[in-house]
């Protein structure tokens, strides 16, 4: 069965397409799944990690519409706009496939035709089912490109860091999920909450994450992610942990137990 999970938070710097990517790696490099990953901002940071470049089609084009055709978004749509990460992820068991995303992506923000929430939906009608999972990574906004996200998955992660600030962004996308499901599709489940960029020992960070786990229960998902300068430089040189032979394997095991439980409380 295969399943769409959007990757959200409101709020920017929490480490949101860390999580995207490294969820990306774990499942298709390490498991051998097949998977899409889809960047749906427009900061492409998604697009940049997984070293794909000056791609054909994007994203934009794709929920841009159809301008010989009243601006409709054809079903199967995102097919056209995939394509292979790039060289340096070309190992391992299958190197995900990526819907890319460019900078105008950020003026679908603004679109009023009808039913656009229903763009990217429409879209992934048979392709998602090519995958076992789609790896939404939504822009740190409660947007419609966020919307978007949201209306085409089946379940959601809220990725979050322990502090102030990014607690109180879970309350907001967790009111934007309640608002969507009620509106625009009625099958969205929340998979998790993820705590990433833990830091062991900061007494703040430890009271936050306390907190976070107290107000939402067994939606946290454990382990926490802890702050990993490798994730930055992966991303920074676009390749996969596992380039980087057994030394990267302390960074990623926490990532790999989160994927599991990801993977096994959307099969439950």
């Amino acid at each position: 069965m295969s399943r769409v999970i959007a990757v959200c938070n409101q709020k920017g710097g929490v480490g949101k397409t860390t999580v995207a990517v490294g969820l990306a790696e774990v499942y298709a490099l390490h498991e051998g799944k097949k998977v899409l990953l889809i960047d749906a901002d427009p900061q492409r940071n998604a697009t940049s990690a997984l070293a794909v470049t000056d791609p054909e089609f994007t994203l934009n084009d794709v929920i841009y519409g159809d301008p010989d055709n009243n601006f409709r978004v054809p079903a199967g749509a995102a097919a056209d706009a995939i394509t292979e990460a790039g060289e340096a992820w070309q190992i391992g068991k299958a190197a995900p496939h990526v819907i890319a995303a460019e900078r105008h992506l950020a003026a679908r923000e603004r679109d009023q035709m009808l039913a656009r929430e229903f763009r990217l939906r429409s879209a992934l009608s048979g392709v998602s089912e090519l995958y076992d999972i789609v790896i939404i990574d939504a822009p740190p906004s409660l947007g419609m490109l966020t919307v978007n996200a949201l209306t085409a998955a089946d379940w959601s992660i809220l990725v979050t860091e322990p502090r102030a600030s990014s607690f109180e962004g879970i309350g907001e996308i967790a009111k934007t999920m309640v608002e969507v499901s009620e509106a625009f599709n009625e099958n969205l489940q929340v998979a998790g909450i993820v705590l990433n960029r833990l830091r062991r020992g900061l007494r703040d960070q430890e009271n936050w994450a306390l907190k976070i786990r107290n107000t939402y229960g067994d939606a946290v998902v454990e382990p926490s992610l802890p702050a990993r300068e490798a994730f930055a430089l992966a991303h920074a040189e676009a390749r996969p942990l596992m380039s980087y032979g057994r030394s990267a394997n302390t960074s990623l095991e926490p990532m790999k137990l989160v994927a599991r439980r990801i993977w096994e409380g959307s099969n439950s």
